[in-house]
């Protein structure tokens, strides 16, 4: 039985037969995340803020990170930067209104005991402030600009999850505006676009939606989705080519020299599953041909620093047990046919 964050069946009608579906890999949703942190102006408070004329003002109208850019001024001009960022937040909080479908998304939240929290780049009295007037409940964790770092570090969503006591690719975020995408794949997490339908940059959310309200009907009928990693590769292959490579395991040599880069093209090109044989620590000569991990790895096991060095580019691939029942393939003839390299 599905249960809260488990991936459950979905039945639906096609041409008048009942077809099922399943929301589990190479295939996501948002309902299934773990943990949920959520941008607060534009996803749950609306201030209407409009940072134009401060731009103007401290950077001749460049569309710059404000936050970021402060850092670039005399001391002296930055203290009255962060004045007037503080005071256009406060007179927005003032007449801030609750986004359409924000008490129901937090009601879904509530209802399916999903622990979640706010990260804003805000100051922290404007969030409070615009709770108030909205009479939107706050989390137990609200991370503002006033606790740096701020998005788009990952840190600051790393500490959110810490927070939430939720492991970092289990997180979902939830958010308006391009910081908030760009923080979630720094930091390795799902990242959901609302209420921007004509943004230029929805290629860095895993799915978008027009609408809050749009994404709590879809959190509530969840259906199988595309994972952001996988877009393109669904896009040229196929959803149903994506499914039956990712219903495989494969075989992987744990004396194999270039087992590191060998897994990560595999789950590139929709492998999921792996399972290691001759398993030991991380060699010399395997850490060499991986340029990317830290020394401190070798002659660490072999499983963990696999699955660690996954987790960020294909979190749903995963290190499986040998003995599951599933297909299993050796490099070779049937890996190469199920690639594609063999007709």
């Amino acid at each position: 039985m599905a249960g809260p964050g488990k991936p459950g069946p979905i039945f639906w009608y096609k041409e008048g037969n009942l077809v099922t579906l399943s929301v589990s890999p190479p295939f996501w949703h948002p309902a299934f995340s773990q943990g949920f942190i959520l941008d607060w102006d534009g996803v749950l408070a609306e201030t209407k803020l409009n940072f134009a004329p401060i731009r103007e003002k401290y950077f001749g109208g460049e569309f710059v990170p404000l936050l970021e850019a402060a850092q670039s001024l005399p001391p002296e001009r930055r203290e009255d930067l962060n004045r007037d960022i503080y005071d256009l937040e406060m007179a927005g909080a003032e007449t801030a209104e609750a986004v359409p479908g924000a008490f129901e998304l937090l009601n879904w939240l509530e209802e399916g005991q999903k622990p979640w929290c706010v990260v804003s780049r805000n100051c922290r009295d404007s969030i409070h402030l615009a709770a108030a007037r909205c009479g939107l409940p706050l989390p137990t964790v609200v991370k503002s600009r006033d606790e740096p770092p701020v998005k788009p570090e990952p840190e600051a969503l790393w500490s959110a999850a810490i927070a939430l006591g939720v492991p970092f690719e289990k997180c979902l975020m939830v958010g308006d505006f391009l910081y908030d995408l760009v923080g979630a794949r720094r930091a390795g997490m799902r990242a959901v676009l609302v209420q921007r339908p004509r943004a230029e940059w929805k290629h860095w959310a895993d799915v978008s939606f027009d609408r809050l309200t749009d994404f709590v009907a879809s959190l509530k009928a969840p259906e199988p989705l595309v994972p952001w990693e996988y877009a393109s590769l669904a896009e040229e292959k196929g959803r149903e080519k994506l499914a039956e490579r990712a219903g495989h395991r494969v075989l992987l040599s744990g004396k194999d020299p270039l087992i590191l880069p060998k897994a990560l093209s595999l789950a590139e090109r929709g492998i999921l599953l792996f399972a290691l044989e001759d398993g030991g620590p991380l060699s010399a000569e395997q850490w060499k041909n991986m340029p990317a991990i830290p020394p401190s790895l070798l002659d660490q096991p072999l499983v963990p620093v696999l699955q660690s060095l996954l987790s960020f580019r294909y979190p749903l691939a995963e290190i499986a047990d040998g003995a599951d029942g599933r297909p299993s393939l050796r490099e070779g003839e049937g890996l190469d046919r199920l690639l594609g390299k063999i007709p």
